[in-house]
């Protein structure tokens, strides 16, 4: 009984080490380059430019944000298409919670629809960040703005 248990333990250490050798070898896919932008355009104010790898992207607000209140952003480019798009609503050290929405694709137009979550703390300062994807590379650009009421 016990050089059956002792075979079966060895049996798995052995499965167990080709196993880890194996996955090991296996290539894992390298983690997306990203860069960090600050934008100093106030899209409440403006419709505003950002370059990413040599495109120009505009986003623009298609309305007023206020809590609660749904509002359409864009973001569009005359050049180079992104794989994906992404933005999100923090406020400068608070939890706002999960508010990440992904833009789609219409023609060379990306939209969303978002809602802009209230402050329980009556603060209106907020920080927007749209994360690009193109190429395998990533940015993140943030653009600050106050909400109006």
């Amino acid at each position: 009984m016990i050089v059956k248990a002792t075979l079966v333990f060895i049996l798995i250490l052995g499965f167990t080490f080709i196993l880890g050798k194996w996955l090991g070898s296996q290539k894992i896919d390298e983690p997306v380059k990203q860069t960090f932008n600050v934008s100093l355009c106030d899209p409440t104010k403006n419709v505003c430019e950002f370059e990413f790898k040599k495109a120009i992207f505009v986003l623009e607000f298609k309305g007023t944000p206020s809590g609660l209140v749904p509002f359409e952003v864009s973001v569009k480019s005359k050049t180079s298409q992104p794989d994906s798009i992404e933005l999100s609503f923090e406020m400068d050290g608070m939890d706002m919670g999960y508010n990440v929405y992904n833009l789609k694709k219409f023609n060379s137009d990306w939209i969303a629809e978002v809602i802009l979550p209230v402050c329980s703390l009556g603060r209106n300062d907020w920080l927007m960040k749209v994360k690009l994807v193109l190429e395998e590379e990533s940015q993140v650009t943030v653009f600050k703005f106050t909400q109006s009421d």
